[in-house]
């Protein structure tokens, strides 16, 4: 991710037909997509929107510095991000839809939510009983699959990937879907749940989740939890700063975004403060599904 860096020599890109709507996060959005992975965000069109996805053949605008992110994948394509207001995409020619998705919905929505000032956070949540915990940890500490066993355990799914969190210490639902390991749909028993296979990644897979918050309103959120790979099961209660630098290291998402807007500071303060109303707990445990629902219960235990 770059701050204020050309993303093209254009002033202008062409609009696109912005026929998809979603609410999502608190915002309506107009997408010139569609976004498959938001079918339960659909929303009608009032004619007003908080964010426009729009995506062309031109070159993008030029990024201003100091307001907008803009990056580059290869081979997938280009993306301005400007204002918390728009994202512009620039799909590479012969790439897959699915790519654009992937940095759309991921760095591009992130980057959109910290232009906003908003805590976007990276983890997992479900709720029991309208109570939420919220896993975080490292990439593949296994948040996923944890939150798929408690939805097994009868919860319900809010949240998944990104999520924007309220000071309020309340998690907006942001998914109705899990990506789960092939080992862990074949656990669980949710092969007739697979939507498809996740790009580049053969053993993974998009596993719809009926028993979710999607479309509703904020759910208080009861606990979060940082995951930690160890040889026995243990919770210990964080406090001061190790829970703020637990929760920050263990939901920080796109840490290059936050560099070129220079919201370091900002995500802190937004984490000390839902921190000040929301208990922080290090779960260490195997990393074993013959053990998994062990843990999902103790994790579920919190909520309460």
């Amino acid at each position: 991710l770059a701050r204020g860096e050309r993303a093209g020599q254009a002033d202008a890109m062409t609009a696109g037909d912005e026929r998809w709507h979603y609410a999502h996060s608190g915002l309506a959005i107009a997408s010139a997509f569609e976004l498959p992975e938001w079918a339960a965000f659909a929303a009608e069109s009032d004619g007003q929107a908080d964010v426009r996805i729009r995506v062309g053949d031109a070159a993008l605008p030029v990024a201003r510095s100091g307001e907008d992110i803009a990056f580059v994948v290869k081979g997938a394509g280009e993306w301005l991000v400007r204002g918390g207001r728009e994202i512009l995409v620039r799909p590479d020619p012969g790439a897959a839809q699915a790519q654009w998705r992937l940095f759309t919905l991921g760095s591009a929505w992130g980057a959109l939510g910290y232009q906003r000032g908003l805590a976007m956070w990276h983890g997992s949540a479900v709720a029991f009983a309208g109570r939420a915990v919220l896993v975080c940890g490292d990439s593949g500490a296994g948040k996923s699959t944890l939150a798929a066993a408690l939805v097994a355990r009868g919860g319900t799914l809010v949240a998944d990937d990104l999520s924007r969190v309220d000071l309020g210490a309340a998690i907006w639902p942001s998914a109705a879907r899990l990506k789960l390991w092939g080992e862990v749909v074949a656990w669980l028993g949710w092969k007739d749940r697979a939507l498809h296979r996740e790009w580049l990644r053969e053993d993974k897979f998009h596993c719809a989740v009926a028993e979710s918050a999607a479309g509703g309103g904020p759910v208080p959120l009861a606990a979060i939890v940082v995951l930690k790979d160890g040889e026995e099961q243990r919770l210990e209660r964080l406090g001061g700063a190790e829970a703020l630098s637990a929760v920050l290291g263990g939901t920080l998402y796109r840490p290059d975004a936050l560099d070129g807007l220079g919201q370091w500071p900002m995500q802190g303060a937004l984490v000390a403060r839902i921190l000040a109303t929301t208990p922080a707990w290090r779960l260490t445990r195997p990393r074993d599904l013959d053990r998994l629902d062990e843990t999902a219960r103790l994790v579920e235990s919190l909520s309460i």
